[in-house]
């Protein structure tokens, strides 16, 4: 699977940009909510990210205090209604693996962000205030839908990884719908993940992903 990001010069461009579908739910026989966004490149700042999901009533009890460190039992943005983007970089020889650099962000509809980064799944690291600050997402609220739009410094990108996509260089991505409450488990993909047991840490299944030159 490939994504083409779009060179888009302002943010209401981004519907122009190819559309994601959030569809491949496994593991589970929970929820399956209507998900789905668009991924561009905005000129000359970075990848920017609009998702929408129809849930009438999201779960949202983690906030940036109690769910910013993604270790508080009950209060992790992915134990609420929440969607997820992953960005996921290949080694010198090109190839993408499991302990690859990745970035993932993680997002409930109150506006809670968790990111982190790092080579697979276990000693990631956490991002500075500063950053922090920087990314949280814009919440958008309908009666039964909501999104977020968040902007990706591509300045955040070159300091992680030494790729500047803003020159059409070559990355991976992965998009989820995802809540590990029981009442309401799911999990969805864009881009889907072979694996026995839920994983959204497995960078060598994410989609390709080009900016367009």
């Amino acid at each position: 699977m490939e994504y083409l990001v779009k060179r888009i010069k302002n943010k209401e461009e981004i519907t122009k940009c190819q559309r994601f579908d959030i569809n491949q739910y496994q593991w589970v026989d929970g929820p399956k909510p209507e998900t789905w966004g668009y991924m561009g490149y905005l000129e000359g700042q970075g990848l920017y990210v609009e998702m929408y999901c129809k849930e009438e009533n999201p779960r949202t009890e983690t906030n940036m205090e109690n769910g910013k460190s993604g270790k508080v039992p009950g209060f992790r943005v992915c134990d609420d209604s929440a969607m997820e983007i992953f960005l996921g970089f290949a080694d010198q020889d090109g190839v993408i693996r499991e302990n690859s650099m990745y970035v993932n962000f993680e997002m409930n509809a109150a506006g809670a962000l968790y990111a982190a980064y790092g080579k697979g799944r276990k000693g990631r690291s956490h991002l500075q205030e500063e950053t922090y600050e920087n990314l949280l997402p814009v919440v958008h609220k309908d009666e039964d839908c909501w999104g977020v739009k968040i902007l990706i410094p591509e300045t955040f990108i070159k300091e992680l990884t030494d790729v500047n996509v803003g020159k059409g260089e070559t990355f991976y991505c992965n998009f989820y719908k995802i809540s590990e409450t029981p009442e309401i488990e799911h999990y969805g993909t864009f881009s889907e993940i072979k694996n026995e047991k839920p994983n959204f840490h497995l960078p060598q299944y994410f989609a390709k992903a080009k900016v367009e030159e």
